[in-house]
């Protein structure tokens, strides 16, 4: 129970850090591990308050990301949106134009995990810089 109210908590203000990764790593199998670092909850009626401290968690990880060049996994379940469809669709809308400003600003980019995985192993190798 404590550790699920961290984690509800962790969503709206910084208690665990900004879970920006660099370098990935691989398995000796050779796949590349693309850890998640943060989960967009989909929108509660109940927080409805809490929805621009909720955003502004979110930008400040993507611009800690942006700024260091490390690779930031935001991820839902689709069907999470649902429920509350326009607020969650409001939500994401405002996180893309905010990432829209650091692409611009930083060079972040917007990778498939196929392509942040291929991209590190191309680093790796030496063939090719990894862009956030």
């Amino acid at each position: 129970m404590l550790k699920r109210a961290l984690r509800l908590a962790d969503a709206y203000v910084n208690l665990s850090g900004h879970h920006a990764y660099e370098p990935l790593s691989a398995s000796q199998e050779g796949l590349v591990d693309v850890p998640a670092s943060r989960f967009l909850r989909p929108y509660s009626p109940r927080l409805r308050w809490l929805e621009n401290v909720r955003l502004g968690r979110l930008r400040r990880d993507l611009l800690f990301a942006a700024k260091n060049r490390r690779l930031y996994h935001l991820w839902w379940h689709p069907e999470n949106f649902g429920s509350h469809l326009t607020e969650n669709l409001r939500m994401l809308e405002r996180l893309l134009q905010y990432y829209a400003k650091l692409r611009s600003e930083y060079g972040m980019q917007s990778l498939s995990m196929e392509e942040a995985a291929a991209s590190w192993s191309r680093q790796r190798e030496g063939r090719h810089e990894v862009s956030v």
